[in-house]
């Protein structure tokens, strides 16, 4: 046995044990899950919030979903960011209330969504529900966030799923979406801890919303939810709310996703990561704990090349119970993965674009270092995904 080669190996494919380890867990839960059902019926006023910035193609979907199901007593609020098309218009043809942002404001969702609650202060509701522009819900999605609130969650994460498209940047989108939308969440609610709030399909307790600011300029529902976890707020998943969004219509839109959404995280782990893990040891909060050990070890693609890496060293090293180990977490990756797609009920062509993972593998790799540089770089903005 080759000791040097296998202490290589071991360093190497540690952080992939860590994250196999962590999304293991999270997708047995998520087997289990079971939606809370409250004693008693409380309806809710709910304010939806859409912050849209030239969404003209696809904002009358959303509206015209939202107009079939919501309720007499609900509102809407389009904040139409610094639009250079028709999206405010649409918006009020549908009767919402609409904030027109100017030009010279601020940019980025966090700031649209801040300048809409401030809005809303002077409005009536009970809780706020956001929806991207692109997203649409389906009948029973304002009961069944209602009733979840009223179980005695402060904020609910609805169930978030792709769309799906025609190539094969949407078919990854789709599989991302399984694991960060549905398994994953799933999982956090079964064993008590806190779901991450994902933009679209959150819903919020009035108190909650307005005595929080949505302030990052990446991920800034991550951050939200970490702030939340920090004031002792822990939010639930509800699955039977079930939203859809458009699929990133190729590999250029698809990668800014990702590099908005990895810079995100990894500014949150810097900031975030401490002060988590000294709450969970102070109030034994194990939903802090597992957010600190999410934003600590790698994404699910980094992960497998750490394993795969891990893999080839202890193999050359000779180490049977090394390799064993590497081999047992990324089979572990690859279930987890599996449960999220028949969770998510994927398609043939979703399975199918399985086959292109080594590829997809080296594109996140070079994801996760346009990230990194964007961090060190300080970039405080990220433009939204550009529509088909």
């Amino acid at each position: 046995m080759n000791t040097l080669l296998v202490t290589a190996a071991v360093l190497f494919g540690l952080p992939g044990l860590a994250t196999a380890l962590h999304l293991g867990l999270l997708a047995l839960a998520s087997l289990f899950y079971r939606e809370r059902v409250p004693a008693t019926e409380h309806q809710l006023r709910f304010l939806v919030l859409i912050p849209a910035y030239n969404e003209e193609r696809v904002i009358d979907r959303c509206l015209q979903a939202i107009e079939e199901c919501r309720r007499e007593r609900d509102s809407v609020l389009v904040v139409a960011d610094r639009c250079t098309d028709g999206t405010a218009e649409i918006a009020r043809s549908f009767g919402a209330t609409v904030l027109e942002r100017r030009p010279d404001e601020e940019p980025g969702r966090a700031a649209a969504r801040q300048a809409g609650l401030e809005l809303a202060r002077g409005m009536e509701w009970d809780a706020v529900v956001m929806l991207d522009a692109d997203s649409v819900i389906e009948p029973g999605f304002f009961g069944s966030c209602e009733r979840a609130l009223a179980a005695g969650a402060p904020a609910v994460q609805a169930r978030s799923e792709s769309r799906g498209g025609g190539g094969l940047g949407a078919e990854a989108s789709l599989a991302a979406f399984a694991l960060q939308g549905i398994t994953l969440p799933r999982g956090r609610d079964r064993l008590g801890l806190s779901v991450r709030l994902r933009g679209t399909g959150m819903a919020l307790r009035r108190d909650i919303a307005l005595a929080h600011t949505f302030r990052a300029p990446a991920s800034e529902d991550l951050v939200f939810t970490l702030d939340l976890l920090l004031d002792g707020v822990h939010c639930a998943h509800v699955e039977s709310a079930h939203l859809h969004s458009d699929g990133a219509p190729d590999w250029g839109a698809f990668g800014g996703q990702k590099v908005r959404y990895e810079a995100g995280r990894i500014s949150a782990a810097r900031a975030y990561v401490g002060p988590l893990l000294a709450r969970a040891m102070r109030r034994r909060d194990a939903a802090c704990l597992e957010a600190a050990w999410f934003l600590a070890t790698l994404p699910f693609a980094m992960a497998v090349l750490s394993l795969a890496g891990g893999l080839v060293l202890a193999d050359l090293g000779d180490s049977v119970t090394v390799t064993a180990l590497m081999l047992t977490g990324l089979i572990t990756l690859v279930l987890t993965l599996v449960i999220g797609l028949v969770q998510a009920g994927a398609r043939l062509r979703t399975w199918l674009a399985l086959l292109a993972a080594p590829w997809y593998i080296a594109w996140k790799a070079a994801v996760q270092l346009r990230a990194i540089v964007s961090v060190l770089r300080h970039r405080d903005y990220y433009p939204p995904t550009a529509r088909a």
